[in-house]
């Protein structure tokens, strides 16, 4: 079975690791558990006191707890860009910068989605760091299958036998065929860890399905049905997409693809993957949950960026430090 992560404040997608890493994950797993626990639960905030505090966030539909999640949050973090202040005094009737209303909106999604202050608080900060030229990682969207057309490029590291891959396929497609067509393009690597005893031979029919054509055909399939990925299983999804499954086989099983899936493994451990599904936009690892909400959140993050040549700040209150 394929090994999970636990939701913490430094990552709150779900992902398969190596096993290498697993105990790793799991001592700082119970560290964070520990924290949080130690960690005061927010108080309730009404619709009331949230317009008073942060009059121009706009927290319709959360309850009163979540509401105190969000107070908590934003009286911490700074704002990302523009006004340069916590996000709550960039939120003030008189101010007008548009950057605090997306954090906003980002800290309003975690906080309606019950994740507690001190985990949001980490992944907000973590999510704006990343946008800086030197946390971005070179990672070539080059002799690999894609989908859709646009200035923002994504590049997926995934394993055929690993959950949260699978759980991965229908958003990002959504996202590329749908809500984002146009903007972004998706591009297939392969990362089959060694514990998923298939993967990589799901990797290599793959590719033997791109040559033909038919990759995003066999990648759908062979997602879908991750638990039955036997040489007899294989051949019928072939036959189902249209190709030789017999063929195939013989193709893969004499090596021929063997090069293709080991490039893609060593590109993605130059990059520091550890985990899959590894997402890179613009070569920016994503830290957010890989759903529709988010992967939309984030593409226009990446497209505002790139408008505004990366995230400025205007001048600082009086008696403010500049730095941060």
């Amino acid at each position: 079975p394929a090994a999970s992560s636990p939701d913490s404040p430094a990552r709150l997608s779900r992902v398969c690791y190596k096993p290498a890493s697993m105990r790793l994950i799991a001592l700082l797993s119970l560290v964070a558990s520990a924290a949080l626990a130690q960690a005061a639960p927010s108080n309730p905030v009404s619709a009331e006191q949230a317009r008073n505090i942060v009059p121009r966030a706009d927290l319709t539909g959360l309850t009163d707890a979540q509401r105190g999640v969000f107070v908590d949050v934003a009286t911490e973090v700074f704002n990302y860009a523009g006004c340069q202040d916590t996000l709550a005094k960039c939120l003030a009737a008189a101010q007008t910068d548009p950057h605090a209303l997306r954090m906003a909106a980002l800290v309003k999604q975690f906080a309606s989605e019950g994740f507690a202050a001190p985990q949001i608080i980490q992944a907000v900060e973590a999510y704006y760091a990343s946008f800086e030229p030197s946390q971005r990682t070179a990672v070539k969207a080059e002799n690999c299958p894609i989908l859709g057309k646009g200035p923002v490029t994504l590049v997926e590291f995934s394993d055929y036998q690993c959950p949260h891959c699978a759980a991965a396929v229908a958003p990002l497609d959504e996202l590329v065929s749908r809500t984002r067509k146009g903007q972004v393009r998706l591009c297939s690597k392969y990362f089959p860890f060694p514990s998923h005893p298939r993967a990589r031979l799901a990797a290599a029919c793959s590719e033997y399905a791109r040559t033909k054509g038919k990759f995003w055909e066999m990648n759908a399939i062979l997602f879908e049905h991750q638990d039955a990925l036997e040489d007899e299983d294989l051949k019928r999804y072939a036959k189902q997409v249209g190709l030789n499954g017999d063929e195939m086989l013989k193709q893969v099983y004499s090596g021929k693809f063997d090069d293709a899936v080991e490039k893609n493994i060593r590109e993605g451990a130059a990059a520091g993957v550890e985990s899959t599904p590894a997402l890179f936009i613009d070569g920016r690892l994503n830290g957010l949950p890989i759903r529709p909400w988010y992967l939309a959140f984030t593409v226009d993050d990446e497209l505002q960026w790139q408008k505004e040549k990366g995230w400025k700040f205007s001048a600082a209150p009086q008696g403010r430090a500049q730095g941060r």
